[in-house]
């Protein structure tokens, strides 16, 4: 097998053989072969004439053995992408520690995700942009007040839209659909949301046990701009599963790292966090041929592939997200 050295090795093994065996003085020895004195004085005292590893003796890893673990155990359950398996992870600074967690997944042998889990992924239909998965999260209590945050996140492009409102009622769903009509930039084809009473009143039995035929608000704000109106299965919230991660990844960025003293606290830090979340957080589970990394680059992207589907340019969509971040 050829002899592999240093990148900067200035002997070999014939050379350094020579120079144990050798009678001569370093310096006569030094100035045989062109090398320093303290080369020959190094070469003389080893046995072993091949290169030792580079390799530090002792490694600080970023990570104690109980993260590696939790990384290692979450990336095998979900098989999340690498960004929000750090900011799940890392909340408080997860660019800090993304190369870190990558190393990691290299090491344990999951950076890449398995074929059964990439067939998995398949089954979940593609659209384009234009299906929204809507759905409603509890929020802290601030003075003695509920809150609840109307979500809503298009299924291509991943980008994000909520508003804070004080009670989860079929009025305030039906002002936040018109919301995310005036908000997102392209045509709304569908609406997928689970069977709570303020999406739909399918569920709603009469006295005779009858279920009620009348469209919710909802229902009707779909109806009106030629819109789909889905429900997941009664019991299965797993179907509307995109919402309900990100519902989470919101909170992860907010309340759960932050106390409030009141709803305008609360509120300017979640208008902040949307604002990072549609225009600068890298996205994994993106389309991986649209090569893009953040909600808005799937805009511009999707803008250029289908121009009719959008009400606007993506210049406007940005300064529209740029105006929810408080002055």
């Amino acid at each position: 097998m050829k002899q592999a050295y240093h990148s900067n090795a200035v002997t070999n093994i014939h050379i350094r053989n020579d120079i144990s065996g050798s009678k001569l003085k370093n310096s006569e020895i030094a100035e045989k072969f062109n090398i320093s004195e303290a080369t020959v004085s190094k070469w003389k005292n080893r046995e072993n004439f091949g290169d030792k590893s580079s390799k530090p003796h002792k490694i600080n890893y970023t990570f104690t053995d109980l993260q590696k673990a939790v990384l290692v155990q979450v990336r095998k359950l979900t098989w999340w992408a690498l960004d929000e398996i750090t900011e799940a992870v890392f909340p408080e600074n997860p660019l800090s520690k993304r190369s870190a967690v990558y190393r990691v997944f290299i090491k344990e042998g999951i950076n890449k995700k398995p074929e059964e889990e990439k067939e998995k992924a398949k089954k979940f239909k593609e659209y384009e942009p234009g299906y929204l998965h809507i759905d409603v999260t509890y929020l802290p209590k601030l003075d003695g007040t509920k809150y609840y945050l109307f979500v809503a996140i298009d299924r291509a492009t991943r980008t994000l839209y909520y508003k804070v409102y004080q009670a989860k009622t079929a009025e305030n769903t039906e002002i936040f659909m018109n919301e995310c009509l005036e908000f997102f930039p392209f045509e709304i084809t569908h609406v997928l949301t689970d069977n709570g009473l303020e999406f739909t009143n399918k569920l709603i039995k009469s006295k005779k046990e009858e279920y009620c035929t009348k469209p919710s608000k909802l229902d009707e704000i779909c109806n009106e701009n030629d819109i789909d109106h889905r429900l997941t299965k009664p019991g299965t919230p797993k179907t509307n599963g995109m919402v309900e991660r990100v519902n989470d990844t919101i909170k992860t960025g907010t309340i759960k790292q932050n106390e409030y003293e009141n709803k305008q606290q609360m509120n300017n830090d979640l208008m902040n966090f949307i604002v990072h979340y549609n225009l600068y957080r890298r996205h994994g589970s993106l389309r991986k041929e649209l090569n893009v990394k953040t909600p808005f680059d799937a805009i511009e992207k999707w803008y250029k592939i289908k121009p009719e589907i959008f009400k606007e340019k993506p210049d406007v969509f940005k300064q529209k997200i740029l105006s929810l971040k408080p002055n």
